[in-house]
């Protein structure tokens, strides 16, 4: 039997109601979805890479890839270039407690990982406190080759006595003794030639 609803709308032997499907959501707590926003201007190359780079750390066990940019600040210069975080393991927990803190695997250069082994409580204390909470309880060396690291830049060549003289002579009339002396160091850097 074919029936007309308010609007026009002809269903066989239905009732109107039925002609107009609700949304998923419709009747439960969950909030409608949002599309996403779009921002207008410049977007921070970090913002870009981060949603790019954080599934991959995701699956390494990372929570943040920061923590690979900062790993030479934590690490710190004896064990910078020797070293690397592999990954950070986390235990199982039950749904609705708070995660117990992990174990994080660090890889360092065979003839190196003793000294490595000697710092791991500080190397802890500086990852949580990278974190900013407890998220690792203990960490372990696991012994191979680290990457190869960027090299550091060529040492910068001595300015010259004359051009010494001339950023001196140029900076005297400043008062402020910090002022100065940061002046100085401009002018140093802007004559110094790095160039081989």
């Amino acid at each position: 039997m074919l029936r007309r609803n308010q609007r026009g709308a002809v269903g066989i032997g239905e009732s109107p109601l039925t002609l107009f499907r609700l949304p998923p959501w419709h009747g439960t707590n969950a909030a409608m979805p949002t599309p996403p926003q779009r921002r207008k201007g410049a977007v921070h190359l970090s913002e870009i890479v981060g949603r790019v780079i954080e599934p991959v750390t995701a699956r390494r066990g990372f929570a943040k890839a920061d923590l690979i940019a900062v790993w030479p600040e934590i690490a710190g210069p004896m064990h910078a270039s020797c070293t690397a975080p592999e990954k950070i393991v986390w235990p199982r927990h039950a749904p609705g407690d708070d995660p117990p803190a992990g174990t994080l695997f660090i890889r360092a250069d065979g003839p190196r990982a003793i000294f490595v082994q000697h710092e791991l409580p500080q190397i802890v204390e500086r990852v949580n406190a990278f974190f900013g909470y407890r998220a690792v309880a203990q960490a372990r060396v696991v012994q191979g080759p680290v990457g190869a690291r960027a090299p550091e830049p060529p040492a910068a060549k001595p300015v010259d006595e004359a051009t010494l003289r001339r950023i001196a002579s140029e900076t005297a009339a400043v008062e402020d003794d910090g002022l100065r002396a940061a002046l100085e160091r401009l002018g140093r850097g802007v004559f110094t030639d790095r160039r081989d």
